[in-house]
């Protein structure tokens, strides 16, 4: 099995696999080929479900992905509490290196988690579109999710990764909040790490009466960071409490506010084209700026109601407001090898955004089985961009010299307006779906979906206001063919639909992101063993990347077309081992000659993952636990200019080892990037390069109550 698997990813990768891509790929070889799988005595999985990474402990019906994508989502993978602890998931990143075909990109000065699923992105420097408990989280702006409100990631990949109606050709990502159970539990956690870091995460859940459950999660955490003046601060609190009067009836209310305080940091420049030139630690800002200020605060109620028989009705709403405000020096052109010029900005983003939806599905037995699903869902967006800017000249450059940097010796001149423009978006959306299983081998899926929107764009400095309206009409069809207990066929294909947020350089609104793809596959479930091969290829119109001409701005790609191949393995080898393993190769082109690369940014040609997971009794009668997995990401395209920055491939390595003290208490240590390996972890341009962090240790103790 292991050497058909190997063969397989090299075949498909369209040319010479590059040599330390060979040396992971290896590492996948022999943990596939470990002689424990002989020893497997797991019962084989539904092959009608997603596969779970991990130990589902619950499924909430209102907060996550729906029954068809549960079926036809072959591609896609849901990652459980445990494997997130033990895979060391801090940053949602962290846990998308579990899942072939995502890529990092620009963090948005570190307060954005960002990324690109099979090459497409939201926006370059604005971040990735995700989803929280089924609603998009970070309309406008939000700072990255934290890991201790989680109970599991939804990656859904592909035409059929629909969550509530919504529709990707590349996919989508869904973070399940943690919410009350009606079995008391609780636990502590401290932290202590590299650069100074300390953490606390507390969380309990009980029941308060019979048919009322409460839950409290609270985290803290702060860092000196591996970046020089870049300090973290990060506050999160989320009570939540769910009403059951009844088994017909379940309401959850959920509330989440965080903070964070951090430095605004664009990273570090490329000199002569070198992307690691300089220190992983150097900073090319001002101190003296202070912290840029994130806080997000999210209110939610969600519900569902059984309607007697297979009938039920799903809902929910929630409310989200969130700001950002500080100001930077940010990095603008390099000259004479050293001097870099830099603009000093102010930032004062705000948001505001109220979702809704309501679906009503079930079942209906017609020439097989069909579960049908109709829904109404909307959204109201009010998002305000103001931001002062001081462009640098010869004259007066506000520069640094990058290989010795002295702080606050040039001031910069006073600031000047630069962006004033306030969004509204209005948009009701009707979808309708069904999953039709014709008999116990053939399912079908299809569906149909209106959005009808009014976006509006004032652009306060120069007194215009643009208004586009439309409603747009999508489809999604799909199919999934067993042919044995084991093996399943499967193909999708999709449409999709995406205001964009903002103007270009020359103040025009970008039009929406449109979209269609498909994917065909396969995949395998034998006892302990998941696996999955798929091909997509994806074109979209309007994706916002770089602008070429001006780095200050995003600008429109005309269209950017990505195919590639994706191959996943999860094993279950015995109760003692757990092994993931991922492969992707992507071709990511744009077609846009305005643009002197076709490269899509960030996205590598290239990737694979190898994760382990080892539990073992040493003979104290408690389970220790010893974990350890290897990345390799490709090279890649650091900027749309013409300077042709590439970003160098790189391997890290992680590896942990939790060792219970009790039965309720457990100490754990981590290191990630054990080999110190210096790499570009994403950049926007030459001159905003984010470096990867240097080896990190990091040890905790957990109470379990």
């Amino acid at each position: 099995m292991a050497r058909w698997t190997m063969r397989t990813v090299t075949r498909l990768s369209g040319g010479a696999v590059p040599l330390r891509l060979r040396h992971t790929l290896g590492a996948i070889g022999m943990m596939a080929g470990s002689p424990a799988v002989a020893q497997a005595v797991e019962e084989p999985a539904e092959r009608n479900e997603i596969v779970v990474l991990g130990t589902r402990t619950s499924r909430d019906a209102t907060l996550s992905s729906d029954r068809a994508t549960e079926v036809m989502s072959q591609s896609s993978r849901s990652l459980e509490q445990d494997i997130l602890r033990a895979a060391g998931t801090y940053r949602l990143s962290d846990a998308l290196e579990l899942v072939s075909g995502s890529s990092q990109q620009n963090n948005r000065g570190g307060f954005a988690d960002n990324f690109a699923i099979r090459g497409f992105l939201s926006t370059a420097d604005g971040g990735g579109e995700y989803y929280t408990d089924g609603f998009i989280a970070n309309r406008g702006s939000a700072p990255a999710r934290d890991p201790a409100t989680i109970e599991r990631i939804e990656i859904l990949k592909g035409p059929a990764g629909a969550v509530f109606g919504d529709i990707d050709p590349a996919g989508r990502v869904n973070m399940v909040s943690k919410t009350p159970r009606f079995a008391s539990q609780a636990s502590a956690t401290l932290h202590y790490g590299s650069f100074d870091t300390r953490r606390i995460e507390l969380d309990a859940t009980g029941p308060l009466t019979g048919t009322l459950a409460a839950r409290i999660v609270v985290a803290t955490e702060d860092s000196d960071g591996y970046r020089d003046f870049v300090t973290v601060k990060r506050r999160v609190v989320s009570p939540s409490l769910t009403f059951r009067p009844s088994d017909a009836v379940q309401l959850t209310y959920l509330a989440q506010h965080i903070v964070y305080d951090a430095p605004f940091d664009r990273g570090v420049a490329a000199v002569d084209g070198d992307p690691l030139a300089l220190p992983a630690s150097r900073f090319l800002g001002e101190p003296s700026n202070g912290s840029t200020r994130a806080r997000d605060t999210r209110h939610q109620l969600t519900g569902e109601a059984r309607l007697g028989g297979t009938w039920s009705l799903v809902g929910g709403v929630a409310y989200r407001t969130g700001t950002l405000r500080g100001f930077s020096a940010d990095p603008s052109r390099l000259v004479d090898g050293h001097t870099l010029w830099r603009q000093r900005r102010e930032r004062g983003y705000e948001v505001e955004d109220l979702s809704a939806r309501l679906e009503v599905r079930g079942e209906v037995q017609a020439l097989g089985l069909h579960r049908p699903s109709l829904g109404i869902k909307g959204y109201t967006l009010d998002y305000l961009e103001l931001l002062n800017r001081r462009n640098p000249t010869a004259a007066n450059p506000y520069a640094i010299d990058v290989f010795n940097p002295v702080y606050g010796e040039t001031q910069a001149l006073p600031l000047l307006p630069s962006i004033d423009q306030r969004e509204t978006r209005r948009v009701v959306s009707l979808y309708a779906q069904d999953a039709w299983t014709v008999t116990d081998r053939l399912d079908l899926v299809g569906g149909i979906r209106l959005d009808a929107y009014r976006q509006q764009l004032a652009r306060n400095l120069v007194k215009a206001t643009t208004v586009s309206r439309g409603r747009p009409v999508n489809f999604r069809l799909g199919a999934r063919y067993a042919v044995s207990d084991a093996l399943s066929v499967h193909t999708n294909w999709g449409e999709s639909f995406q205001p964009n947020s903002g103007s270009g350089a020359g103040g025009v609104a970008f039009a929406p992101e449109q979209g269609h793809g498909y994917e065909i596959g396969a995949a395998g479930r034998w006892r302990g063993i998941d696996v999955g091969l798929t091909w997509f290829d994806i074109k979209k119109s309007n994706v916002l990347t770089t602008d070429p001409n001006d780095a200050n701005f995003l600008a429109p790609v005309g269209s950017l077309t990505s195919r590639g191949v994706e191959f996943d393995a999860s094993l279950r080898l015995a109760a003692r081992w757990q092994a993931v393993v991922n492969y992707a190769w992507t071709r990511a082109r744009t077609d846009d000659r305005s643009f002197a690369t076709p490269l899509a940014l960030n996205v590598p040609d290239h990737s694979a993952t190898a994760f382990l997971v080892h539990r073992f009794d040493p003979g104290t009668g408690r389970d220790w636990q010893i974990s350890g997995g290897v990345a390799y990401v490709g090279k890649r395209s650091g900027a749309t200019d013409a300077s042709g920055l590439m970003l160098p491939d790189y391997v890290k390595v992680k590896a942990s080892a939790d060792i219970p003290l009790s039965s309720s208490l457990t100490v754990r240590a981590e290191v990630d990037n054990l080999f110190d390996e210096r790499y570009a972890q994403s950049s926007y341009n030459s001159v905003w390069i984010y470096p990867g962090a240097p080896r990190t240790v990091r040890a905790s103790l957990r109470a379990e109550f």
